[in-house]
């Protein structure tokens, strides 16, 4: 760990370079640890998180289950596991504001001058949001257990289908992180994530099954990887094809992390 100082930020530099994976884990988790404090002494995104997709559960559970598949339990049965995949997307983009605020706030200014990892604050952010997603899925599953959805394969699925979402979310991480620290205002940061979230959302296989949309429709949602997403949560779920759906969507994740991950590095290296 010793270097040869030539000046303040080759000194950090060098620091940041040898560090091995040891100090990465032990910064990350002391900044994943400063995320739940914040949350602890602000629960506004423990309330948000959780009643968003519950509404949505229920209002379309009961508003549309009948006309989209004959019958509330029916629906439940489909449209639960697109929930899960929606709540994977809506938590993760809320990151991107969040890290703006950090931004804003000089946090990053504060790591600058820190001998840390330059990765870690961003996969902090990464395990936070995850832990907040995980929150609201609890939240999703009891409501949805207690409307009448059932696993259909094994309980156990349940823990594969939880790790499916963790690595989609983790690509997509990216995309926020690359616009909460691209973008100079709040204003542009919110109206981005809402242009992200929602097209992925909801012009999905999530809700919906594709073949009952227009063909041009349907050919561009069969291509959003939500439809992947929510497709794969189903045949571990409920039982039908797993094995091609679980590619797609960890393949979709990693190019999706691969194309955005050097913005948000180039985002966080002009803070320094």
């Amino acid at each position: 760990m010793s270097a040869t100082l030539s000046g303040p930020a080759t000194g950090l530099d060098l620091q940041v370079r040898r560090m091995g994976p040891i100090r990465l884990f032990r910064h990350t988790s002391a900044l994943t640890w400063r995320i739940i404090t914040q949350v602890r002494h602000n629960p506004e995104p423990l309330f948000l998180l959780g009643i968003q997709p519950i509404l949505f559960l229920l209002l379309s559970t009961y508003i549309y289950g009948g006309q989209m598949a004959g019958s509330s339990h029916a629906y439940l049965q489909y449209e639960v596991p697109g929930i899960m995949g929606y709540n994977a997307v809506f938590a993760t983009m809320a990151g991107a504001p969040a890290l703006f605020g950090d931004v804003g706030r000089g946090v990053f200014d504060r790591f600058r001058s820190m001998p840390i990892a330059r990765m870690a604050p961003l996969i902090a952010r990464y395990c936070g949001d995850l832990l907040l997603q995980m929150w609201s899925l609890v939240l999703v599953l009891a409501v949805g257990f207690a409307l009448g959805f059932r696993i259909e394969t094994h309980w156990w699925n349940l823990g594969y289908a939880v790790l499916l979402l963790a690595a989609f979310s983790f690509g997509l991480a990216w995309l926020a992180m690359a616009i909460g620290l691209s973008v100079r205002s709040v204003e542009t940061v919110q109206m981005l994530s809402f242009l992200c979230t929602i097209p992925m959302a909801f012009i999905s296989g999530a809700f919906a099954d594709p073949k009952t949309m227009p063909g041009w429709l349907e050919a561009f949602v069969k291509l959003n990887p939500v439809t992947w997403l929510g497709t794969a949560e189903r045949g571990i779920l409920l039982g039908g094809e797993v094995g091609r759906p679980v590619l797609y969507t960890l393949l979709s994740s990693l190019a999706v992390g691969l194309l955005f991950a050097p913005i948000a590095l180039r985002g966080i290296a002009k803070r320094r």
